[in-house]
């Protein structure tokens, strides 16, 4: 069983599986319609992912419901892409950051150990792996992802941002 968090008036809940490709009892309602009805960018994703699933338009899609708030369906759509592809670095890290970003770093460190294993070039894994640590309250740490993600791409102004929060400038 898959946990996922929801944002809209309950702490948790459980699901018994992770669909590989929404279906119409996962559509968020909205008046008028479903958001995947109304919005342009998310249909379109959707309707790609539907033609041709993969893990980049499993990414796609996530990356849609993320602009859009809807944080349960992007955890979804990363988890199929990590389904498909268990190598799936990206995937990893954008489930990391979701973990974060709903107050639970800790429950982030494992994704975002795999980004950074599966990626130890990508500047972005090292970041957000740098903000988890942060997060958790482990600066030091988070000061050495927040390093190597400069090493990797000195031009990195994310990470140059997140090493001066942590005291590091």
């Amino acid at each position: 069983m898959a946990l996922v968090v929801c944002l809209s008036g309950c702490s948790m809940r459980q699901r018994a599986s992770v669909q590989l490709a929404p279906s119409h009892s996962t559509s968020r309602a909205t008046m008028g319609g479903t958001i995947e009805s109304q919005d342009r960018p998310l249909g379109a994703a959707l309707l790609a992912l539907n033609l041709d699933p993969s893990p980049q338009r499993h990414r796609a899609v996530a990356k849609e419901y993320r602009r859009l708030g809807i944080m349960d369906a992007a955890f979804d759509h990363l988890t199929a892409a990590t389904r498909l592809d268990p190598r799936d670095a990206a995937a990893y890290d954008a489930r990391a950051r979701i973990w974060r970003d709903w107050g639970f770093p800790e429950l982030g460190m494992g994704d975002s150990a795999r980004a950074v294993f599966f990626a130890p070039r990508s500047a972005a894994a090292h970041n957000t792996r740098g903000t988890l640590l942060a997060a958790a309250g482990l600066e030091v740490e988070a000061r050495r992802e927040f390093e190597k993600a400069l090493a990797l791409d000195p031009n990195a102004g994310f990470a140059r941002a997140n090493l001066c929060r942590v005291g590091g400038c």
